[in-house]
């Protein structure tokens, strides 16, 4: 099989489930109850195909975003030439990086946080301490587990323009000691009528939220705001409800 994140399209059709002009609506509602700056650039952290890129930028801001695949950051580029005036790359790992131009919010999404270290983690957010304007906010998509790691496989089917692509996404438990598992995800495609397969592994490390408490605590430079189910601000999580999805919103102190 091809390295998934060697096909952009494909990976892009693939999570196009996604309503990218709410989650920008749930962007812009934490910004306008939490953050002490205005915001005029965004950072997003493992970009990939940048969905929000276009939505962000008709609404004002400019877009920065890294990732580690060029091929991704090439798609996101081609997709972005008419407003490239607004919008800019670097290949970057996100466990250590730095910018020439700070931000005033940041946000990673779909559980993208690759950091399966302790030391991993505190370097992540060193760098995100340097990036992130005081008073500015740090979005998590689904980087918290909420619920203890189990053995996962889940499916769904999209189509654009004629193209069928079938996702599988599994969760395989590898260490409960450094709470570490293995994240794959297949995409068979039909390109009308041309078959493919693309596949990608990863070594992942489950943060909890009471650890994500402690780490911050032990940081002193950003303050908890909170968490909350669903993409939904007026939903906080209680800790008793069904968990789907879930947000967390730090503050650079």
């Amino acid at each position: 099989m091809d390295h998934l994140y060697q096909n952009p399209k494909y990976y892009e059709i693939a999570f196009s489930f996604r309503d990218i002009q709410n989650e920008v609506d749930t962007f812009e509602e934490s910004i306008k109850r939490f953050s002490k700056i205005p915001v005029t650039d965004v950072l997003e952290i493992g970009c990939g195909n940048s969905p929000h890129m276009r939505e962000l930028v008709k609404r004002g801001y400019q877009y920065y975003g890294i990732d580690l695949s060029e091929a991704m950051l090439e798609y996101s580029e081609e997709k972005s030439k008419d407003i490239s005036d607004k919008v800019h790359f670097a290949c970057a790992d996100m466990r250590d990086f730095t910018l020439n131009h700070q931000v005033d919010f940041v946000y990673i999404p779909l559980g993208s946080l690759y950091a399966n270290t302790n030391e991993a983690l505190n370097s992540h957010f060193d760098s995100i301490g340097k990036v992130l304007k005081k008073g500015g906010l740090y979005f998590l998509d689904w980087c918290i587990n909420f619920e203890p790691l189990s053995e996962t496989r889940d499916s769904w089917e999209m189509e654009e323009d004629g193209i069928i692509v079938r996702t599988e996404f599994s969760i395989s438990k590898l260490n409960k000691v450094t709470q570490t598992y293995e994240e794959g995800i297949t995409l068979d495609v039909d390109d009308h009528g041309k078959e493919m397969s693309f596949a990608q592994k990863d070594l992942r490390r489950a943060v909890y939220p009471q650890e994500f408490l402690i780490l911050l605590q032990g940081r002193k430079d950003f303050e908890f705001i909170g968490w909350w189910n669903n993409w939904n601000l007026d939903r906080p999580l209680k800790g008793t409800e069904q968990i789907s999805r879930p947000i967390t919103i730090i503050r650079k102190k």
